[in-house]
């Protein structure tokens, strides 16, 4: 190739993209780098902003690392951001860039600044260009940001902050991840029906020339092959061979569950296989997300709300109820809520969830109860969570003069007391009461909770962001049931003359 004609393409960056750089491969080889079908697919978006949900290792952020380099090194003012989600992510991804930018040709590369910028950043003083690679901006205007593993960032203020910094007119942004549940805001972002983002899913057989193991015979394959075959060529006109499908099955068996795995990774998480289980199959969820999400499908609208209160089944003067509650402060953060549970049946057949000051929330428990209330028997228990806020409750249903208070069996004190020994035992209640069917709920609200109730490392709890005050008051409800704490024989006594 003569000289002038090398310049004169090289001013195309579609062409310096797909004949100038240099990556290393899986091998550990350096090799020039060639798009593949995805990448390509990627590059041809014309839209500014994109989020890509993906199989893993399809080279999504190296694509997308050579193209903000480019973009820095040949224009004047530019500032392009790697956004990683920890730190040593920081590492991997800004060696991509660091590789691509000394195996270019130095006739056409820009002068790096004196000592080659920091660790973790390449700034050209000719041009006044930058990119970096961070946990977040650090300010100023971004003309090319690339979000790598966003559903895994624990903070989504932090993301939410550094878009932020990309015009709307003229900056890019591509977010891209593989899926990590529904409790982080990439799920939000993906599912959002008004997203100005343009979506792309790429499924782990939607490139033909990964993902297969060959000299793997296949003799029958299951009703979940057969699926998958019918999915993905309805789905997206791929058609799955034997070799694909020997790969499936061999990393379906090396990543089984085990009891000894401290993290969840699953198949579905790593290799998607469309757009929604990868969601309901992967994350930190503590409960059986996919029954969950039966359990919301066969959900029920309650058959009345009286002043807010959600009832699902009419009361029955032959039933015994009880009514737990997890009070919040009421200044529109938490919620207090309550439910009114069927000791007979398990079944939640009350509910609500409003934000009220500790006063209006007591008198809500009372009105609550007096629905399910056998006048010619004493009135449902109710037990309040007595932690913070509690107490407000619990003194203003004494000044109420309700006569049926829950009071610990240990202190003697009204109220139920949730600390570092009483919270992990009913929370292992409830988890295993839902997944099991033991307990019956039909709200789907209270049902929504499951899907974001994870495992913090060691404690459950809701995801950040998310609430599990409803699930709490469930728990509740579970732990002073009668045949738990007391019976019904002796309740005469209990209730306050």
């Amino acid at each position: 190739m003569e000289i002038e004609q090398f310049f004169e393409l090289a001013q195309d960056p579609l062409w310096r993209i797909n004949h100038l750089y240099t990556i290393v491969d899986k091998k550990e080889n350096r090799v020039p780098f060639t798009p593949n079908q995805v990448q390509k697919r990627i590059n041809e978006s014309k839209s500014l902003r994109k989020i890509v949900l993906k199989a893993r290792q399809f080279g999504v952020s190296t694509n997308e690392e050579i193209k903000l380099l480019d973009w820095v090194m040949f224009n004047h003012n530019a500032t392009g951001c790697i956004i990683a989600h920890e730190q040593d992510a920081i590492r991997k991804l800004f060696r991509i860039v660091r590789t691509a930018y000394n195996n270019f040709p130095e006739d056409l590369r820009p002068t790096l600044d004196r000592g080659g910028g920091s660790m973790y950043e390449m700034y050209f003083p000719e041009i006044n260009s930058r990119i970096y690679c961070d946990l977040e901006v650090r300010g100023g205007t971004i003309g090319r940001l690339h979000v790598s593993e966003a559903a895994f960032m624990k903070d989504s203020s932090r993301l939410k902050a550094t878009l932020q910094a990309v015009p709307i007119e003229t900056g890019h942004v591509t977010v891209e991840t593989t899926a990590n549940g529904m409790a982080n805001f990439f799920y939000e972002m993906w599912n959002d029906p008004e997203s100005i983002y343009e979506k792309l899913f790429f499924p782990w057989y939607i490139d033909a020339n990964q993902y297969r193991l060959k000299n793997q015979p296949i003799k029958d394959l299951s009703e979940d092959e057969q699926m998958l075959i019918k999915k993905a060529d309805s789905l997206f006109g791929v058609k799955i061979d034997h070799e694909q499908l020997a790969f499936r099955r061999f990393k379906k068996n090396e990543m089984k569950r085990s009891d000894y795995d401290q993290k969840k990774v699953t198949f579905e998480q790593e290799y998607p296989e469309d757009d929604k289980t990868c969601f309901i199959t992967t994350g930190e969820a503590v409960l059986d997300i996919i029954n969950i999400n039966k359990m919301i499908a066969n959900s029920r609208e309650p058959i009345r709300t009286p002043h807010g209160i959600k009832i699902y089944v009419e009361p029955n003067k032959n039933k015994n109820y009880l009514c737990a509650a997890d009070p919040a402060e009421g200044v529109k953060r938490d919620y207090s809520s309550a439910v009114v549970l069927d000791t007979d049946s398990l079944e939640i057949v009350a509910s609500i969830k409003m934000h009220l000051k500790p006063s209006d929330f007591a008198a809500k428990l009372i009105e609550m109860c007096d629905m399910f209330k056998d006048p010619k028997r004493y009135p449902p228990l109710i037990a309040v969570e007595r932690n913070n806020h509690g107490h407000a409750v619990l003194l203003e249903l004494d000044n109420l003069e309700y006569p049926n208070i829950y009071n610990s069996p240990d202190d003697e004190r009204p109220g139920w007391k949730t600390n570092g020994i009483t919270r992990p035992l009913m929370v292992d209640k409830l988890v295993e009461a839902i997944d099991s069917g033991y307990l019956k709920i039909y709200d789907k609200e209270i049902l929504s909770e499951c899907l974001t109730l994870i495992n913090n490392k060691g404690k459950i709890e809701a995801a950040p962001g998310k609430h599990d005050d409803s699930l709490i008051a469930c728990a509740i409800a579970l732990q002073i049931k009668p045949d738990s704490r007391f019976s019904y024989d002796d309740l005469e006594s209990r209730i306050k003359l």
